[in-house]
């Protein structure tokens, strides 16, 4: 009887022993599912992130190209009475053909402009 009694008290802790086993084998597993886990959120924000700031880079410069190339397109050359060739923004002020009517003076021509400017402001108002 003693001997049964020992086989079973063997087997039990050998049980025991397999099972503590079986739970450090799962748990480690678990650590290492939840640590690959948090590596691929990182990478994934991390790459989120990446693609922003390239975003974000890729305005900017577009921005940068836009301004240069509205600055260029608003410089014009003209020529002077002796040939000199000159360059300004906006062309040759001396010449009504280079006035921007529409902006300055609303919906009048240049010679409309012209004409108001004559008349006292009292009989505009009318």
């Amino acid at each position: 009887m003693k001997n049964l009694l020992r086989n079973v008290i063997n087997t039990f802790k050998e049980d025991l022993a397999s099972v503590r086993r079986a739970n450090r084998d799962k748990e480690s597993a678990l650590k290492k599912a939840n640590r690959d886990k948090e590596v691929a959120i990182r990478k994934a924000d991390m790459d989120k992130k990446q693609a922003k700031a390239k975003v974000d880079r890729d305005k900017e410069m577009q921005k940068r190209m836009d301004k240069k190339e509205s600055i260029i397109q608003k410089v014009t050359e003209y020529i002077k009475a002796d040939g000199a060739r000159k360059k300004c923004a906006g062309g040759d002020g001396r010449r009504t053909e280079n006035h921007d009517c529409d902006k300055v003076h609303s919906d009048m021509t240049h010679k409309e402009w012209e004409a108001s400017q004559d008349t006292p402001k009292d009989e505009t108002k009318k």
